[in-house]
């Protein structure tokens, strides 16, 4: 695993300080506060253009440096999370049907990495996202799958790379109960564990060094105990996303599963991907979240309140950076300007929850509980 591989080979390793923490090269804890979805391509689009050209020069790298990490220090925030963008159709969460190719493959790693800030990859070994219109639902203990795995894992991997906090594998995946229908032929146990053993170990003949952080397990999506099992044996942290929105019990009912699902696998969690959304000018009917920023960042206090003072929770992930046509929400309007009152709300909690963590001191939870 992960953790005792890294050590001494200048890597991100996670360990346990009287709280999980991912712990840096230079020994010190520190929580991944991180957002996802950063992608240069929404400041792209024929509304946007002109931004990209006079703010960044149309170089990816100079945004990197000069626009996501420059606005990431300054709100709080620790890491890039998984840069895959949504890019078409509307969802699961507006529509409640899969879409036809849903997310882009993210930013390469050698861009990542001029940035200066921790960062995560993504490996796509598999198309059994549950948003996805067209999951193709390969057997992992094919032959083939070994070699697709062993050919993602070259061309992506990053060993000697002290930034690189880890690699994710599918986003939000259907195990069981597609809503298209389509599902693995066999028994699950052993596809499972034919999975992660295959990925891992692609993953460790071309990197030895960083962490594997799993599926991102979605919580309406569900984990099934037996796939819970197979990643527990072979991978370093278990990585969901929860969206579970502003219905009464809601938010406690997506923790109350996830950490279910921590106690049985005895995986550190990371939230690799959570978030909310109001109404805004560009997106008006993005409605059923909260009604405006003041709210969205009232939700943005609590989520960390409550996520800082799981000792097994490793940080989290905002959906997202820059708000675009499709996914509809973000940290900053189309125009890649932020929204005052969400970023400042985030910045304090952040910079709270950064400065306790370093000393492995939870930050209390509303009504002053740790756990």
């Amino acid at each position: 695993m992960g953790t005792a591989d890294a050590a001494g080979n200048g890597a991100i390793t996670v360990e346990r300080r009287g709280r999980w923490s991912f712990v840096g090269p230079d020994g010190r804890p520190f929580p991944s506060l991180g957002v996802t979805h950063a992608d240069d391509t929404n400041l792209r689009y024929p509304h946007n253009g002109t931004v990209w050209r006079d703010r960044y020069g149309g170089s990816r790298r100079r945004w990197l440096r000069e626009g996501l990490v420059a606005d990431l220090e300054s709100w709080g925030f620790t890491t890039i999370g998984a840069t895959s963008e949504y890019v078409s159709g509307t969802g699961l969460g507006v529509t409640g049907r899969p879409v036809d190719l849903g997310h882009s493959a993210g930013l390469d790693g050698a861009d990542l990495a001029t940035g200066g800030l921790p960062y995560v990859l993504e490996l796509h070994v598999l198309q059994i996202e549950a948003w996805n219109g067209h999951p193709a639902y390969r057997d992992p203990r094919d032959p083939a799958f070994a070699q697709w795995c062993d050919h993602v894992a070259r061309t992506i991997c990053r060993p000697d790379d002290a930034l690189l906090v880890g690699y994710v594998l599918v986003d939000g995946p259907a195990w069981r109960g597609h809503p298209t229908g389509a599902g693995f032929d066999g028994p699950l146990d052993e596809i499972a564990e034919a999975y992660y053993a295959t990925v891992a170990a692609a993953v460790r003949r071309h990197d030895p060094n960083h962490l594997l952080l799993g599926d991102r397990f979605g919580t309406r999506a569900g984990a099934p105990p037996e796939v819970l099992d197979a990643a527990a044996r072979h991978m370093d942290v278990l990585s969901v996303q929860t969206f579970p929105g502003p219905a009464p019990g809601a938010f406690e009912a997506a923790i109350e599963v996830v950490e279910g699902w921590h106690r049985r696998t005895g995986l550190p969690v990371l939230i690799a991907d959570t978030g909310n959304w109001c109404p805004t000018t560009m997106n008006p009917h993005r409605t059923g979240s909260a009604r405006d920023q003041a709210e969205r960042a009232a939700g943005y206090v609590r989520t960390a309140e409550v996520l800082a003072a799981l000792d097994w929770c490793l940080g989290w992930h905002w959906c997202s950076y820059v708000e675009n046509p499709q996914r509809g929400w973000g940290i900053k309007d189309p125009w890649d300007e932020p929204y005052p009152e969400l970023v400042a709300a985030m910045s304090a909690v952040n910079r709270e929850v950064v400065a306790r963590w370093a000393d492995a001191r939870p930050l209390a939870a509303p009504g002053g509980a740790t756990r």
